[in-house]
């Protein structure tokens, strides 16, 4: 028997993510995998497998020019979460100086990617692919750049912001697949091109398994810090909710009359929790801080799954 769901009608859709979440995070607790094969496994991840996947993702992409505005008003509401949490912080005495950088950015490569492809199918990749590019713009230049300042102190140039930026396998994925899918193929080239496209394709559709396993595998969470991640988790959610359906109304639907996948994928982006790249930017010897991020992380990839399924349940 071969089980299927139409495109957003199955609440459960979102399970195999958790149930490989869950494989990941039993594989650290039996020791099956240890920390340097899933070092290697990132590797392989974010150097071959998501740029393959965005590759294709961008290579079906099919938006209109007054559209990619959203590109920029994305880009905008990142900058905008992160001045709200400073707001937070200081309203509500918070001393650690990542909150404010955990109300901003979203984990779209590493994580928004599996979930809607799980729930939503694979052809609609391509939405919040589109939908995330502003978040990823926004990542790899302002939160980056105050990351590094934290770490070393120095602010990274624009130069070598840019440069970082422009040579990043996942740029080059996306960058690819926007310029493949804008040069027309004749008839008689295809039959030659469709190995390549069966490889990409291959090479791609490993990536959702292995990031999930791979999150899975690096949960760590903190008795001592659960509470101040929960809060976190709490007012980040509540935010971004009520901003994504307000997006969503006005933007996508009012003003720019998206098609509804554009939609889902917004809402999907933004109950992903925040970049994980944020740890890799932390300095090891702040046991505190450390531990905040790693929970607030591990705890919101859990309730960012259920909470993913508890919006296709209410929106069928």
């Amino acid at each position: 028997m071969v089980y299927r769901r139409g495109m957003g009608t199955n609440t459960f859709a979102s399970l195999p993510i958790l149930f490989l979440f869950l494989l990941g995070y039993g594989m650290r607790r039996t020791s099956f995998l240890n920390e340097k094969t899933i070092t290697e496994l990132k590797k392989l991840i974010l150097t071959v497998g998501l740029p393959a996947l965005l590759f294709e993702s961008f290579l079906t992409l099919d938006v209109r020019a007054k559209d990619t505005v959203v590109v920029l008003l994305v880009y905008l509401l990142c900058v905008l979460l992160l001045a709200l949490g400073h707001l937070l912080a200081r309203l509500f005495k918070i001393r650690s100086p990542y909150f404010p950088l955990m109300m901003t950015g979203f984990e779209v490569g590493m994580f928004g990617l599996a979930i809607f492809s799980a729930t939503y199918g694979a052809v609609g990749l391509s939405a919040i692919a589109f939908i995330g590019l502003g978040q990823t713009l926004f990542v790899f230049t302002i939160q980056s750049s105050a990351l590094t300042a934290m770490k070393s102190g120095e602010r990274p140039s624009l130069s070598s912001i840019l440069i970082s930026f422009i040579k990043s396998p996942v740029t080059l994925g996306m960058a690819g697949g926007i310029i493949a899918g804008l040069i027309p193929v004749p008839d008689a080239l295809s039959p030659y091109l469709e190995p390549l496209g069966s490889f990409i394709h291959l090479v791609g559709s490993m990536t959702v398994p292995l990031i999930t396993i791979a999150i899975g595998w690096g949960v760590e969470i903190e008795r001592k810090t659960l509470r101040f991640s929960l809060f976190t988790i709490a007012v980040r959610k509540l935010i971004l909710i009520t901003l994504a359906l307000l997006f969503n109304h006005w933007i996508l639907d009012r003003w720019l009359g998206m098609a509804p996948i554009y939609r889902r994928a917004m809402l999907v982006m933004a109950l992903t929790p925040p970049p994980f790249v944020i740890s890799a930017f932390m300095k090891m010897d702040d046991e505190a801080e450390n531990a905040y991020v790693h929970t607030t992380l591990s705890v919101d990839t859990v309730v960012s799954i259920l909470a993913v399924m508890v919006s296709v349940a209410l929106s069928r």
